[in-house]
């Protein structure tokens, strides 16, 4: 017994001798500026003595900015790293049993190449170090041009077009009807598309609660799955800063009369005049007259506040626009809540739900009257009935981040949209999304940087228009980072599987006698630092996407006798895209600084759907030419193979000029958008352009910030639409008159209008002013249409008039 117990007296004496030679490092890491935690910054910690190497180590701090190292006494290098701000690295000395309280404020790098991104690896890289083209949008760019629809700001990025709520980057979409994307939109990471028509609805972000807006150009689906195709745009949520904040902007807007005076149905005296199968339509229920201007107008509210370890974002938003078309109004309302709890019990570990809620009244508009009355409906055409309905995400998630600097997190999502049609009822619709993602990051020897996730979705439709449907994808997908020097590599691979009803996926990968029905897809990129703020890069990517229900079994009427039909032999489209390129930064005697961007770029896609309107056998829906047996309408399509390629270069600035602060971006875009087998009989024209898509794009943002003023001004042009359905304009030379029919049933003198303006190109110009009273009141007044052009989009579709918007914000 004696020597039972003096073992343990020997036991324990030793490891209270081994546990009292270790020291203890521990600090709060801020950013200087502001004073706020950083997250995930590196903490590296190296003997100075080579011999000791193995006593080299390393952590990360915490959702608070702390840090925790036990090691064993001696003298280190300890280095804080963090992407976007500048390294610092300190020397310390320990002895047994001491702690040392280390807190360090990082200094943010201004330059303008190294801002923080985390689409184009899921990780956070500088914006000079990634493999692919990205562009980058702040919330102040928003808030100046009071773009209550983030559609609005996203369109004037260079390279991305959003074409009747439909995105596009570089050409690789056109105009489809509202339905499908070939670009996939992100909310923090996780798919805002919806589960019947797979589009998103822009008015449903929270535009008062966006830290930054990220767009990844070319094929993107080893990361991000289908509808990845042609690039992805991310939009990141805010988070509450040590400070609380509460923010309030109210804005009013009135749209000026247009040039064209037969334009101005608003006026008594239009519904005294003769226009022909013109008649009142019901709006929200009750017969309504406009006997001036019409108007619309926004109010929101978000609050951001730590309360100890929980984090709280909310935020609320109500918009009216009573419509410069007539009957084409919106009413909605929308709230969010985001909430973040940071453990005390296990640091580095943060459990949160973010929620969404919006409900819109609203009416469609599809197509004209005519030229001359263009913001009139079309009467033959049944496609502005009032809607009501609403849309809800609800987002659980935890996140853990190992002392080691290793990452977990799982993120899922809950989305929900209905709609119900005021006069006819079967086309109501109701969809259910439940996505999650699961995801792993881990740092090895400062160098290589892993991701790995699997992702998995359900999807359900229940609608008279769609019918009743059943989707489900699973994914898993890994991606390498490493460093060699100056080179950086990438690598990507992901494998995923896709279910409608009894339809899947299917590939070229077989075990023996049975086929793998996996899409598999990879993703590669170099970039190389060839000197300072200089550096080249060369990517490729794989990309693929499966039709979107809408696109597979919509059927419903247009009236006289169109209809919209399903295609149930729609086969997935897929491709690849490539480009090299090079950004030059550059910083003249601190007072200029920013960079230069220029790419050369490449993209196929095969088996490429497209909605096209044509003669359909109404027993299998199969496609036939004009006969006794067919039935005219809109269907969509495996419209063969195209490509895509062209020229782009960007740029950003900031400086000075006296006590102004200048912010300038600008960027022009060549692509040339073929069809790889020619012409088709579907296109206006017998060129092999790819319809609704042009060559040239020039986008220009300046704006120029005092004490006191604010001033600035935004330019959009691009050329004319080189193709569009041949059904809404035959322009070869010999007109065919079953064409010329069609034509004056969907579209009124729009085949006029087009042969007349086929050369148009389209340019708007905005203006804004403001005036800060202080440096939490502001006034701002935005000139939207500043020339009054009267501009069509896709066809029958004439673009808003002059619009005069008076902004109120205040913070507090």
């Amino acid at each position: 017994m004696r020597k039972v117990l003096f073992l343990i007296a020997i036991t324990l004496t030793t490891t209270g001798l081994l546990f009292a030679q270790k020291a203890t490092i521990t600090g709060k890491i801020t950013e200087k500026s502001s004073g706020e935690p950083l997250i995930g910054v590196n903490v590296i910690l190296k003997a100075q003595n080579p011999a000791d190497s193995t006593r080299n180590t390393g952590t990360t701090t915490d959702f608070d900015g702390n840090y925790y190292l036990e090691i064993t006494p001696g003298t280190y290098y300890i280095t804080y790293q963090y992407v976007g701000f500048k390294k610092q690295t300190e020397s310390v000395s320990l002895t047994h049993g001491s702690i040392k309280q280390i807190d360090i404020a990082l200094i943010a790098q201004a330059e303008l190449i190294d801002e923080v991104v985390v689409s184009a690896g899921k990780f956070e890289q500088k914006l000079s170090e990634v493999t692919v083209s990205m562009e980058i949008l702040k919330p102040q760019t928003i808030e100046n041009s009071n773009d209550f629809d983030v559609s609005t700001a996203i369109n004037k990025i260079p390279g991305v077009d959003i074409n009747n709520a439909q995105p596009s980057i570089r050409s690789v979409s056109g105009w489809s009807y509202g339905a499908g994307s070939r670009v996939i939109i992100l909310m923090d990471e996780l798919p805002i598309m919806s589960a019947d028509i797979g589009d998103v609805k822009w008015n449903y972000i929270p535009v008062e609660n966006i830290s930054q807006i990220e767009v990844v150009k070319g094929a993107s689906s080893a990361l991000f799955g289908s509808s990845a195709l042609g690039g992805v745009i991310n939009i990141r949520s805010a988070y509450p800063k040590s400070q609380p904040e509460t923010k309030v902007t109210y804005f009013v807007g009135t749209y000026d009369l247009p040039k064209t005076q037969s334009l101005i149905w608003w006026d008594d005296g239009f519904f005294r005049e003769q226009k022909g199968d013109f008649k009142p339509i019901m709006l929200r229920k009750e017969l309504f007259y406009y006997f001036e201007n019409p108007m619309y107008s926004g109010l929101s509210v978000s609050h951001a506040q730590q309360f100890g370890n929980l984090d709280l974002t909310m935020g609320a938003n109500h918009f009216t626009d009573e419509g410069y078309r007539y009957n084409n109004y919106e009413y909605r309302t929308r709230a969010n809540i985001n909430l973040r709890y940071r453990s005390k019990k296990h640091q580095g570990l943060a459990v949160g739900v973010n929620t969404n809620f919006m409900a819109v009244e609203k009416s469609d508009f599809f197509f004209w009257h005519s030229d001359t009355a263009a913001y009139l409906p079309n009467p033959n055409i049944d496609f502005y009935a009032p809607t009501e309905g609403y849309r809800t995400t609800i987002d659980p998630y935890f996140q853990y981040f190992k002392p080691n600097g290793s990452k977990y997190s799982l993120r899922t999502r809950y989305f929900r949209t209905a709609n119900h049609i005021w006069a006819d009822s079967t086309k109501d619709s109701k969809g259910d999304l439940f996505y999650a993602e699961y995801q792993y990051q881990t740092v090895l020897e400062e160098k290589i940087n892993i991701t790995a996730g699997a992702t998995a979705a359900w999807s359900m439709v229940t609608s008279r228009l769609l019918g009743e449907h059943y989707s489900s994808n699973f994914a898993g997908y890994g991606q390498l980072d490493w460093r060699f020097g100056r080179l950086k590599a990438s690598l990507g691979l992901r494998a995923e599987y896709f279910r409608v009803d009894t339809a899947e996926s299917y590939s070229n990968v077989t075990i023996g006698k049975w086929n793998i029905p996996l899409q598999p897809v990879m993703r590669t990129g170099l970039n190389y630092e060839l000197a300072e703020y200089t550096f080249l890069r060369a990517s490729f990517g794989q990309g693929y996407r499966f039709p979107a229900i809408s696109e597979k079994y919509t059927a419903t009427t247009l009236g006289m006798g169109i209809g919209i039909y399903p295609n149930p032999y729609l086969e997935p489209e897929s491709g690849w895209s490539t480009e090299i390129g090079i950004k030059q930064g550059f910083n003249i005697n601190n007072k200029w600084r920013g960079f230069v961007d220029g790419s050369l770029f490449w993209q196929e896609i095969d088996n490429m759907i497209e909605f096209t309107f044509g003669f359909v056998n109404p027993d299998d829906y199969q496609p036939v030419g004009m006969g006794e047996s067919s039935t005219f309408g809109l269907q969509a399509r495996n419209m063969g193979d195209a490509k895509i390629y062209g020229a782009e270069i960007s740029g950003s600035l900031i400086g000075e000029i006296g006590p102004f602060e200048t912010n300038i971006m600008l960027g022009y875009t060549y692509t040339n958008p073929l069809n790889k087998a020619g012409t088709d009989t579907t296109y206006s024209t017998d060129d092999p352009y790819l319809k609704y898509r042009y060559l040239h794009s020039i986008k220009a943002d300046i704006n120029i910030e005092s004490e006191r003023i604010i001033f600035g001004i935004n330019c959009i042009f691009h050329s004319s639409y080189k193709n569009i359905d041949r059904f809404f304009a035959d322009e070869r030379d010999v007109i065919d008159p079953g064409y010329e029919f069609w034509s004056r049933v969907l579209l009124p003198a729009y085949m006029e209008y087009r042969r007349e303006h086929a050369d148009d190109s389209f340019f708007e110009l905005e203006t804004r002013f403001g005036f800060k009273f202080s440096d939490n009141i502001k006034a701002s007044l935005i000139v939207k249409n500043l020339l009054n052009a009267e501009q069509v989009g896709r066809p029958g579709d004439m673009r808003p008039p002059r619009r005069f918007e008076i902004q109120l914000t205040a913070k507090f």
